[in-house]
């Protein structure tokens, strides 16, 4: 496992972590986003949105349409809400497997309601509090693929000035 732990002080690092992700990912990428509500996982789905190159004035919280298509940028994003599904939520119903075999980078909050095998080789990142105004968000990977990956962007996360400490090889 590989791990990287950010914290977020501010608007400008939260946009610098996201910037930094958008370099990294890619079409068939798919991000579990956890976190307890109110953490920022709309506002860092936004920075990301904005490094893919789509309005970030774009980007709410899908947690009444369940998913938002954001077709522009380097790659359409996906931006999924499981929250009112629930933890037994079916799949299928919500067309989400769709998206998730196509040219896209999916980012599902509340993942953690899919359940098992759906996604092989997903970056979890989940943000939680660590005061009133600082969040902690920690990227976590289980596959070798994203070793390199991982590499470009602690190499990101320093030109950017953003803290970071790496867990992992």
């Amino acid at each position: 496992m590989f791990k990287i732990t950010c914290l977020l002080n501010d608007i400008d690092v939260t946009r610098a972590l996201g910037d930094c992700l958008a370099s990294i990912l890619g079409p068939g990428d798919v991000i579990f986003l956890s976190g307890d509500l109110g953490t920022g996982k709309t506002t860092l789905t936004k920075a990301i949105a904005s490094g893919l190159g789509i309005d970030p004035g774009e980007i709410t919280s899908p947690s009444f349409t369940i998913i938002h298509e954001h077709p522009g940028g380097k790659v359409p994003l996906i931006h999924v809400d499981m929250y009112r599904l629930g933890p037994r939520a079916d799949v299928l119903e919500t067309g989400l497997e769709e998206y998730l075999y196509e040219d896209n980078l999916v980012i599902i909050e509340w993942a953690d309601y899919l359940g098992e095998g759906l996604v092989s080789s997903p970056l979890s990142l989940h943000l939680s509090f660590v005061d009133e105004t600082v969040r902690r968000a920690e990227i976590t990977v289980s596959s070798r693929d994203w070793q390199a990956r991982l590499e470009t962007l602690t190499n990101c996360l320093e030109r950017r000035a953003v803290t970071y400490e790496r867990i992992g090889p």
